[in-house]
């Protein structure tokens, strides 16, 4: 069997796909990644194959930091111009690579795969890492920053949601729908979401009651790696009683020294020694013995299991990697979903209300750092949380269906 799986996104798209790739190749499955550029050493450092599919996700990032960190809701007209050329690379790089599989599973911004699997008559599934893309009252759509609103307040935003989704994107899917000799959608966003399968642990973020009855909910695919702590990160760590750590993942930032230096004089403040991770940001310091600078990547696992607390973007990804690990987190969300896993690490008690990267200010990050360093309440709560994540593997969960019954009950065409 010949499984595709196809996303467009962050590194925190790639990552859970490629845990899943890993684990079907591992039942022998052949196994294909469309992804992103940028992505191509992580992927065939699996041995998996790989095709590349559109434009490097990390200049995208680089080139519009400046609007996605100040102004989010305003850089998603720009940002939508950018996503309907990739839309349109999608459409001419995908229909030979669909056609040869037997199964296709996307996710990210993957927008063409449902209508190539259509013409090309393959079953398909989409993968999420979040609930939050299915509309319900007990959450706004992912572009709005406010997440915390009353139930009619969220329908009402969904309904914008629909109406815009539809103007946006409904033309350019139709046109190459017809060019597939497809019929056209009249709404899109059912469309685009069929035969969801949400990676994410229920006991963090669950189903909500409107979800339809054919979405399946796995814990997170955490995509396992053998590779220790870098030896500088080590000998911090044992040097001292443990640090925080702060990171910011996939995200651009165009001012990154004024960055480094409020987070530096965050932690200074509050009392704590921090590991601080340059990401895609490039947060480069000189370190010292209560600030280090690291630009390598780094295993959350073995990392989380030794700090007192995370500070982050809020991706789906480090969320679901520090909730594992039982430390609190508070999260500095830069855009999209990331404003939901701020709100759900404060309904769950894991951490204090969510600080936008374009409010972040010293005094204000000092003190949510020694809310999830010191809180007693926080840290009992996360650990209990942590058991049950702890228990359940999610790749095995989704292997398991789609190797079963998961195949035949992906979306077919007539």
């Amino acid at each position: 069997m010949k499984v595709l799986l196809v996303t467009y996104g962050s590194t925190g798209d790639v990552r859970p796909l490629l845990a899943l790739g890993r684990a079907l190749h591992g039942k022998g499955l052949r196994v294909r990644i469309c992804a992103p550029p940028d992505s191509q050493p992580l992927i065939e450092d699996t041995g998996l194959r790989f095709s590349p599919l559109g434009s490097s996700v990390r200049n995208l990032m680089d080139a519009q930091a400046h609007r996605l960190v100040g102004r989010p809701l305003a850089a998603m007209v720009p940002m939508n111009r950018i996503l309907h050329k990739e839309l349109e690379n999608q459409f001419r790089q995908l229909p030979e690579e669909v056609a040869a599989a037997d199964l296709v599973i996307c996710s990210g911004l993957a927008l063409a795969v449902p209508s190539v699997a259509e013409a090309c008559r393959v079953p398909y599934h989409f993968a999420a890492s979040i609930p939050a893309l299915l509309p319900s009252k007990y959450h706004a759509p992912l572009t709005v920053p406010w997440q915390n609103l009353p139930g009619i307040c969220n329908l009402m935003l969904w309904h914008c949601a629909r109406h815009l989704l539809d103007i946006g994107y409904r033309p350019i899917l139709n046109r190459h729908r017809r060019l597939l000799g497809l019929p056209p959608l009249k709404h899109i966003m059912a469309h685009l979401t069929a035969n969801m399968m949400i990676a994410a642990d229920r006991e963090l973020a669950p189903l909500p009651p409107e979800a339809p009855h054919d979405c399946r909910q796995t814990g997170y695919w955490h995509l396992s790696t053998k590779t220790s702590l870098p030896v500088a990160v080590e000998r911090f760590l044992d040097q001292g009683p443990p640090p925080i750590y702060v990171g910011f993942g996939s995200m651009g930032d165009p001012h990154p020294q004024r960055s480094v230096s409020l987070l530096r004089r965050s932690a200074r403040l509050a009392g704590l020694r921090a590991i601080i991770q340059s990401g895609w940001a490039g947060l480069g310091f000189e370190s010292d013995a209560e600030c280090l600078c690291v630009k390598a990547s780094i295993p959350h696992k073995p990392l989380f299991a030794r700090v007192r607390a995370a500070v982050h973007h809020g991706g789906a990804g480090t969320t679901m990697a520090a909730a594992r690990a039982g430390i609190p987190q508070v999260v500095v969300p830069h855009l999209l979903d990331q404003y939901y896993w701020g709100q759900r690490i404060v309904q769950n008690g894991l951490g204090p209300p969510p600080i936008p990267k374009n409010k972040m200010r010293v005094e204000r990050l000092a003190r949510a750092m020694r809310r999830i360093a010191f809180s007693s309440s926080m840290r009992a709560r996360a650990r209990t949380l942590a058991r049950p994540l702890q228990q359940r593997d999610g790749v095995a969960e989704a292997v398991r269906w789609l190797t079963g019954n998961g195949a035949s009950q992906a979306r077919t065409f007539p």
